[in-house]
């Protein structure tokens, strides 16, 4: 069984060159399909449909993760003796694979990873040859240059048109459809809101007025679930020295028991210490972590209001949305409100769009692609 090793892979820059020197004939154009992708740290989520169809066709969740089949693995051990699994699949063999995160902070990290990840996304789609398919991609706000080329270049010769839109954008898209339904006090939220995606590598926040937002209307950075895990590891560590205690499981201790501004006296979470099972005590650690993220959210919310028109305020502060995973943070959603009205910010709501924010930004996505005229996309040339 082969491992990919540096010397095996082949980059994403030396497929584009191999498929170039092929020079295949131009493609008969059958059918055309719409992609809607969000592609994340810890977790991807793709959805497509026939461009001639309102009906989404598949919504499906993956992590993003690649996993390469170790040296000397004896047959039969990976399932199909593959060598390279993906998502789910890489999780369940992780003991026989290098396990690969693709993308770090929301931006691509490992090119080759990527390519080979986008491969497996796109076989979900069923296309064939004669399948032309224009895919919008969710980025993380003002994403610079460097790291929007690197998604382009990831996605030449897989995908052949794409659009890309900060994430917080299309999050507000998704929701847009949901929000209609309630039952007062109804405000379009692509009109006049705020979002706030936290995912698992970074935080984005815009201001949402009716057109597309520029980057004096975006806030992203670094800090979100991962950071929160990497904090609550440190404290735990410094705490109990011994526990050696994992990211991964530090990620379930946040998940199962995240809170803000003390709302838990004490949390108990097993963790193996000396080969044994221990309760340890990890309140303070959670809160910590949890509170750190909180303020950061407070502060760059704050400065997008007061560039707001003012007489566009009241609504405003009505439609504060958060999304993404740390919106499930208990009481993060009430904190952040409490925090603005205590600032002086009358009549403020802040809301969490709850367990779907895993769709959100992907389901925009795909309704972006539908909206979008010939003149949007961005033909990908080999």
């Amino acid at each position: 069984m082969k491992t990919k090793t540096t010397s095996q892979s082949n980059t994403a820059v030396a497929e584009l060159e191999n498929s170039a020197a092929q020079g295949t004939l131009p493609r008969e154009i059958t059918k055309t399909l719409l992609v809607g992708l969000d592609l994340g740290t810890n977790t991807t989520c793709i959805e497509y449909s026939n461009s001639t169809s309102s009906e989404t066709e598949l919504s499906e969740l993956i992590p993003s993760l690649v996993g390469y089949a170790r040296s000397g693995i004896l047959p039969d051990v990976i399932p199909g003796n593959e060598t390279t699994l993906f998502g789910t699949d890489a999780l369940k063999y992780k003991l026989h694979l290098d396990l690969v995160q693709p993308l770090r902070d929301g931006i691509i990290e490992d090119m080759d990873a990527v390519r080979d990840y986008l491969v497996h996304l796109k076989a979900k789609t069923n296309s064939d040859e004669n399948t032309e398919i224009r895919a919008v991609i969710g980025i993380p706000a003002n994403t610079g240059p460097e790291a929007r080329e690197n998604v382009r270049v990831a996605v030449t010769g897989l995908f052949d048109k794409v659009i890309l839109i900060p994430e917080p954008f299309l999050a507000a898209l998704g929701c847009r459809e949901v929000s209609k339904t309630s039952e007062s006090g109804y405000i379009d939220p692509i009109s006049n809101s705020i979002f706030i995606d936290i995912g698992a590598g970074s935080s984005d926040i815009c201001l949402i007025q009716g057109y597309y937002p520029s980057s004096e209307d975006q806030i992203s950075f670094a800090f979100a679930g991962d950071a929160i895990d990497e904090m609550i590891q440190e404290a735990i560590i410094a705490k109990y020295p011994d526990c050696g205690i994992s990211i991964a499981k530090c990620r379930e201790i946040k998940e199962q028991h995240s809170f803000v501004n003390g709302a838990k006296q004490s949390v108990l979470a097993p963790v193996m210490i000396g080969g044994k099972i221990k309760e340890i005590e990890v309140a303070d650690a959670i809160d910590t972590a949890c509170n750190a993220l909180l303020e950061r959210i407070y502060q760059a919310v704050r400065s997008l209001i007061v560039k707001a028109d003012p007489d566009s305020i009241p609504n405003l502060l009505q439609n504060i949305i958060m999304t993404g995973g740390g919106s499930m943070i208990s009481g993060i959603d009430q904190a952040l409100e409490e925090l603005l009205s205590g600032e002086g910010f009358e009549g403020c709501q802040v809301a969490s769009v709850g367990e779907t924010f895993k769709t959100r930004v992907a389901t925009g996505a795909l309704i972006a692609a539908r909206q979008a005229g010939d003149r949007q996309w961005q033909t990908l040339l080999i």
